[in-house]
């Protein structure tokens, strides 16, 4: 029973084997996708927008009214203040004061002193609105909303960046998996021609030195595996990092056809709504917002107010002390007209004016480098085309050239060096094939993402 139960799990493993790896194989999308999600520079660029955002809404705040609220009580060990009959320095009040407080003082309960500020406390509530500012507040909206509008195509840039750089590692693990292939087709041969030759040495129809130099070329063809095997694992490792997942010795790549062959389109210009060309403009902009914010500073600033407050100063013989127990109110209007500030703000604007015409210069030399970036994508497009059109027929020649040799060599009309200089040349010319075919697909994604914009 526990022997049926065991061949029924088995069976039931080995079914789903195959989904569970068929869900784990990779597709260029789907590296592109994860990518989106775990990518560390896409984070951090995603960070920086919500940054920006928080710092436009910082600034919404400066048009609504400034409210503070504020408490004070104190109570000292003597008074204050202390103000006595005595210390009138007019002598025929004073003297008037003393006969009035001898006379009625005692029966009233007065003092002959006066005591202030020994304790008390206030509370109240103040809020200012500003006026006008010199149209500071609206200009740094405006400054706050370009911050905005800045990281998001930042992010847009890194975006882009991020997923060429998956691409082109996702493409180079599948070159290096061709040529694996190549030089795993490779060996096979080898191996036949060796088992061939060795049998033609062991009967005395060739030399033994024909052996020797086919196991050196299998000796190479070895080293060459090594190091080729060697630099797929770091290409993989590279895009496990671009895609944000762990590290592994070899991931499951979907199989891709790279003979493709594209119509290569007429070279455009540069668009001005790619995201740097946007950039720049955004750059100039934030220079004549900050202009405009210097120049806010030598203009006059009118606020508002409104106080509402309760409290109370104690003093003797005031029965309820100084102030009031029912709370005062006041309405206030401020108006600051810098003058002094005048003459450094003169200089600001004339620093700021340097620094306009230099985000417009810095913009026109974008707008040249863009054109010749694309310039130079649409021609390593167009050179990778060329290349795989050329190799194809080299790679057609060669082979027929190998044939022929191998056929000659059986005949005894060709030589093992012969042989197996066209075989270095053929796995050569395939090798080249696959890079070339790998830079057409990396090239061409590449200039449709630097034309196409949202």
């Amino acid at each position: 029973m526990r022997t049926k139960n065991a061949h029924i799990i088995l069976l039931f493993l080995t079914l789903l084997l195959p989904f569970r790896l068929s869900a784990q194989v990779l597709t260029l999308d789907s590296c592109l996708n994860m990518a989106r999600r775990n990518n560390a520079q896409l984070q951090k660029a995603a960070i920086e927008v919500e940054k920006a955002k928080q710092v436009k809404n910082q600034a919404l705040t400066k048009y609504f009214p400034k409210v503070a609220v504020t408490a004070v009580g104190y109570h000292s060990l003597y008074p204050l203040v202390e103000v006595g009959i005595n210390d009138v320095t007019n002598s025929a009040v004073r003297d008037l004061l003393n006969v009035l407080y001898g006379s009625y003082g005692a029966s009233l309960g007065l003092n002959s002193t006066l005591s202030l500020f020994q304790y008390g406390y206030h509370a109240g509530v103040t809020a200012i609105q500003p006026v006008f500012v010199g149209g500071k507040i609206v200009e740094g909206n405006k400054l706050a909303k370009v911050g905005v509008e800045a990281a998001q195509l930042q992010y847009d840039i890194a975006l882009r960046d991020v997923l060429e750089e998956v691409e082109e590692s996702y493409w180079l693990v599948v070159g290096l998996k061709e040529k694996e292939s190549t030089i795993q087709s490779t060996k096979a041969l080898l191996d036949t021609i060796h088992r061939v030759v060795s049998s033609a040495a062991k009967a005395g129809l060739t030399l033994q030195s024909d052996v020797l130099q086919v196991e050196l070329k299998q000796s190479e063809i070895h080293r060459n595996e090594i190091q080729l095997t060697n630099a797929l694992h770091l290409a993989t490792r590279a895009l496990c990092l671009a895609i944000g997942i762990e590290d592994a010795d070899s991931l499951p790549l979907a199989e891709v056809d790279t003979t493709h062959h594209f119509l290569l389109p007429v070279e455009e210009s540069i668009s001005l709504q790619s995201p740097e060309a946007q950039l720049m403009e955004l750059q100039v902009r934030a220079a004549q917002l900050q202009k405009k914010m210097v120049v806010a500073d030598a203009l006059p600033q009118i606020m508002v107010g409104a106080n509402y407050g309760y409290g109370k100063i104690a003093a003797n013989d005031l029965r309820h002390g100084i102030g009031s127990n029912v709370g005062n109110g006041a309405l206030f209007v401020t108006m600051t007209i810098p003058i002094t500030q005048w003459w450094e703000t003169g200089h600001k604007i004339k620093q700021s004016n340097l620094s306009l015409n230099e985000a417009r210069l810095d913009q026109q030399e974008v707008q040249r480098k863009l054109q010749l970036r694309n310039s130079q994508a649409y021609s390593n497009m167009c050179e990778a085309a060329l290349m795989v059109n050329e190799l194809e027929k080299s790679l057609t020649n060669v082979n027929e050239t190998f044939r022929l040799t191998n056929a000659n060599y059986s005949a005894g009309l060709a030589t093992i060096t012969d042989l197996l200089a066209i075989q270095t040349s053929q796995l050569k010319v395939q090798n080249d094939l696959t890079d070339a075919r790998i830079s057409l697909i990396v090239t061409t994604r590449r200039y449709y993402d630097l034309i196409n914009t949202k």
